[in-house]
């Protein structure tokens, strides 16, 4: 009897662990993680159709963005966290040093190049013509100072935190314990790449998954990945409305 009560206290007394999640649990959140964000984005589109006539649609994208976003912190904390006794540290939104918040900043260019690299690459490789329909939603009317500044914070501050906690945090963290490091990186970078739905950017993607998982091992923490995958997506905004402000017609643009 001692032997049960006591096998009982240890049970109560242990740490929760990402891994107390069941598989069948994290499947469910990612398919509400898919339906919330892919729901939103159609009935915003479709809500805010007119805004282009205005010029005005850097404000739709920013509502859009900070919707999603705030459904993926729900479903985090709702389906997962609350539930299974987790806090936001268990999925590694710890104390890092400042020198790995500085080294993240310093990859940001190397991790452009490799990118862009794969991405021509594998736009070279295929025999249909590139199509990004991000970039016309990002900047329908071309350059414009507030579709810049907008845009720079809605996918350079408030979507990276969120991605990093749910590709990152939950499902790296998840399958780490599960799989090990190496399967864990690979699945969980090619989901990242997958769930943008450009499937020629999967590849290119799948590797910033890549650079965004190595980091979180290196460091120990969330946050040089924010960093990093912050700075990547403002390096991408900038060139991006450099481009237009120049006159240039973007590859992937109808």
């Amino acid at each position: 009897m001692k032997k049960h009560i006591d096998a009982q206290t240890s049970s109560t007394n242990r740490t929760p662990s990402i891994t107390d999640i069941p598989l069948s649990q994290l499947v469910l959140a990612f398919i509400v993680f898919l339906i919330a964000i892919k729901g939103i984005a159609y009935f915003l589109s479709a809500f805010f159709s007119t805004a282009e006539n205005d010029g005005s649609t850097s404000f739709p994208l920013i509502l859009l963005v900070l919707i999603q976003n705030l459904l993926i912190l729900i479903i985090v904390r709702h389906f997962l966290l609350k539930r299974y006794r987790l806090n936001w540290q268990n999925l590694g939104l710890v104390q890092t040093s400042a020198s790995w918040c500085y080294r993240a900043a310093l990859l940001t260019l190397p991790l452009v190049v490799i990118v862009g690299i794969v991405n021509s690459t594998v736009t070279q490789l295929i025999s249909t013509d590139f199509v990004n329909p991000q970039l016309e939603m990002l900047a329908p009317q071309g350059f414009r100072w507030h579709s810049y500044i907008l845009t720079m914070i809605a996918t350079g501050i408030i979507a990276p935190f969120a991605e990093e906690i749910v590709f990152r945090g939950v499902i790296l963290g998840w399958l780490d314990q599960k799989l090990g490091k190496y399967l864990a990186i690979l699945i969980s970078s090619f989901l990242f790449g997958s769930t943008h739905g450009i499937p020629t950017l999967i590849p290119a993607l799948t590797v910033a998954g890549i650079a965004f998982s190595l980091i979180v091992y290196k460091s120990q923490s969330l946050w040089p990945a924010i960093v990093l995958h912050s700075g990547f997506n403002m390096f991408m905004t900038t060139a991006l409305y450099y481009a237009l402000s120049q006159g240039v017609t973007l590859p992937g643009t109808s």
